[in-house]
């Protein structure tokens, strides 16, 4: 039964896919890059582009065993009842534990650094109202929203980005390939599955593609754009704050929106960083949101997966209350968990899925030919 009426367009699909690369990732890319290779992150950073583009291939190649299917069908169809119901229940799990992190998220950077003197319940709740409201309204509403919201994105991204750059100090790089093989192979990781892994939320949204022979192309090369966002605004993380702010703030991206002064007129335009910030973080919230309670209504075979939204949402706003018990907790300790996660799910299953429809496949044809 396919519960999913709703399809987007192949341009939707890539504003969307682009808003979950970049997402909150827009803030804190640059502290978790740097934690690790200090003024050498921009190189790992780079590195991790096309490392990161072939592990989205990985995950095509897994959606392409059959195109119709969301990653809890298959998993039940290759891998079989009990293991595939392990597998899709893990992935349930991580879909619901994204969704809360990431509320979590937009409730600590609205009460840290805009309304310090408001209670973080109420930018939840309002953060959760508005999560309902663009899942009731369905995925195609979603999709036709990321086209409008897409061109105030790019020009606030672009606004920044070239704004900052007569603050740029090349030597803040210095000295080069300074930091240890290990420690940079361990941040190449980071910046590898902590963007780029979270892509597996398409896994629920792939199916309900409009299909083209460019699908899948235009798909990597909407997050080669936004890996190359994401980098640059690293480098400019690294050249104008330096590698030791980089590391130490946690929302780098707004210290550097507040650095910007053009001849004393041009200056202040954090919100617009803000703005662009929560833009990405909130469609790539909504997704991983509707990825959970689509996923939950199809392992429960249920009729619709509407029903399931409002009990949901209630839950989210409990977990991301739980989740971590202050800021300093989440920045500390969750990021070196995440990324062992985003590699679990983005590459490890998906490999497995692979691996075994290609044995099933040949023990298929060997059993047809005998």
């Amino acid at each position: 039964m396919n519960l999913e009426k709703d399809r987007i367009s192949t341009a939707q699909m890539m504003m969307l896919a682009l808003f979950s690369l970049i997402g909150e990732m827009a803030l804190v890319y640059p502290a978790a890059i740097t934690t690790g290779a200090h003024q050498d992150a921009w190189i790992a950073g780079l590195i991790s582009i096309p490392l990161g583009l072939a592990c989205v291939k990985l995950m095509v190649s897994a959606s392409n065993i059959d195109p119709t299917k969301t990653i809890i069908e298959l998993s039940l169809q290759v891998l079989g009842k009990w293991v595939g119901g392990v597998v899709a229940l893990s992935y349930l799990f991580f879909y619901l534990i994204a969704t809360s992190t990431y509320v979590r998220e937009i409730e600590d950077f609205m009460c840290t650094q805009i309304y310090e003197a408001t209670p973080g319940g109420v930018i939840r709740f309002m953060a959760i109202i508005l999560l309902v409201y663009g899942l009731r309204l369905g995925l195609e509403t979603l999709g036709r929203a990321a086209q409008i919201f897409f061109p105030f994105f790019a020009f606030f991204l672009i606004c920044l980005i070239v704004l900052l750059f007569p603050d740029v100090k090349i030597e803040r790089i210095y000295p080069i390939l300074n930091t240890p093989f290990p420690d940079m192979l361990h941040t190449i990781m980071f910046g590898v599955f902590y963007p780029f892994g979270e892509i597996c939320v398409f896994f629920m949204v792939y199916p309900y593609v409009r299909k083209q022979s460019n699908t899948s192309r235009n798909l990597y090369f909407s997050l080669l754009i936004g890996g190359v966002a994401l980098n640059l605004i690293l480098f400019l993380s690294l050249t104008v704050l330096g590698a030791y702010f980089s590391e130490h703030e946690f929302y780098a991206a707004y210290i550097l929106a507040q650095r910007v002064n053009i001849a004393n007129f041009l200056q202040r335009i954090e919100a617009l960083m803000a703005t662009t910030w929560i833009i990405s973080t909130y469609f790539k919230t909504v997704l991983f949101f509707y990825a959970f309670v689509l996923g939950t209504a199809q392992l429960l075979k249920l009729k619709s997966y509407r029903p399931l939204i409002f009990p949901v949402a209630f839950m989210i706003y409990g977990l991301s209350h739980l989740i971590a018990k202050d800021i300093i907790f989440y920045v500390k300790e969750i990021p070196a968990y995440w990324v062992d996660w985003d590699l679990t799910y983005a590459f490890a299953f998906p490999l497995i899925l692979l691996v075994v429809h290609l044995i099933r496949k040949r023990i298929n044809k060997k059993n047809q030919t005998t």
